[in-house]
């Protein structure tokens, strides 16, 4: 089987914070700071998945895809000021994304 997996970069953790993204190119970097920590926390969890059984490494909630987006819809739908009626900013897709880690 073929890794997918991107070589790691450093990881600036200002750019995990979805309050960082105001355009573009803060959402990129948000994006690939978020892939890289979750990366990160697979390799945690494969190395001691005791450790990690009721929760994920790197305050990651949401291991499948299925969970994540879930997680992310339930916390958009519980955001009282999400999104404007202009529509969506690169801010609100990257608290969406942070969501779907964090939300339970």
């Amino acid at each position: 089987m073929t890794s997918n997996v991107r070589p790691q970069k450093k990881m600036a953790t200002n750019f995990l914070n979805p309050d960082s993204v105001s355009d573009r190119e803060s959402f990129i970097l948000f994006l690939d700071a978020l892939v890289a920590d979750r990366q990160q926390a697979e390799a945690l969890e494969r190395s001691n998945p005791k450790m990690y059984s009721l929760g994920g490494a790197n305050d990651w909630q949401n291991s499948s895809i299925s969970a994540f987006l879930e997680c992310a819809l339930a916390g958009a739908e519980a955001q009282d000021k999400w999104g404007t009626s202009s529509g969506l900013s690169w801010q609100d897709l990257a608290v969406f994304l942070f969501l779907g880690k964090i939300y339970e």
